[in-house]
C-alpha cells in the first residue's frame, strides 16, 4: 500500500474529502448569514435550522410518505420554503427596523426550537 508521510493514501484522501465537505458547509452557512443580514438587516441564525429541516423533510418524504428520491429533493425545499415564508410573515416582520439584537434573539430561539424538536423526534444519537 502506498504511503505518504507514513500514512496510507486512502486515509489522506478521506481526510481531505471530509475537510472539503465541512469547509463547504461552513461557507454555505456563513454566506447565508451575510446575505440575509445584508438584504433584510436581520441577523438570522435560523437559516441553518431551516437547512436542517429541509434535509429531514426529504428524509421523511422518502421513508414515511414513500415519495421517490428526486420528487423528495424537489418537494422538501418547497415545503421548508413555505414554512420560511410563514415565519417571516408572522414573526420576522415584527422586528424589522428594530435593533438587530431582537432579530438575533428571535431567530436563535427558532433555531433552538427546531433543534429540540428534531432531537425529540429522532433522538440525539446516530442511527443506522
Amino acid at each position: 500500500m502506498t504511503t505518504v508521510f507514513g500514512m496510507p493514501v486512502a486515509v489522506i484522501l478521506g481526510q481531505l474529502t471530509l475537510g472539503l465537505v465541512n469547509g463547504s458547509f461552513y461557507a454555505l452557512l456563513s454566506l447565508g448569514l451575510a446575505v440575509i443580514f445584508g438584504l433584510m438587516r436581520v441577523v438570522n441564525f435560523a437559516h441553518g435550522a431551516f437547512y436542517t429541516l429541509g434535509a429531514f423533510a426529504a428524509l421523511l418524504g422518502l421513508q414515511l410518505l414513500g415519495i421517490n428520491y428526486w420528487a423528495s429533493l424537489l418537494l422538501a425545499p418547497l415545503a421548508v420554503g413555505f414554512v420560511g415564508i410563514v415565519v417571516e410573515r408572522l414573526l420576522l416582520r415584527r422586528v424589522y427596523g428594530l435593533d438587530p439584537l431582537y432579530g438575533l434573539l428571535l431567530t436563535f430561539g427558532l433555531a433552538l426550537v427546531c433543534e429540540g424538536s428534531l432531537t425529540k423526534v429522532f433522538g440525539a444519537t446516530g442511527q443506522s
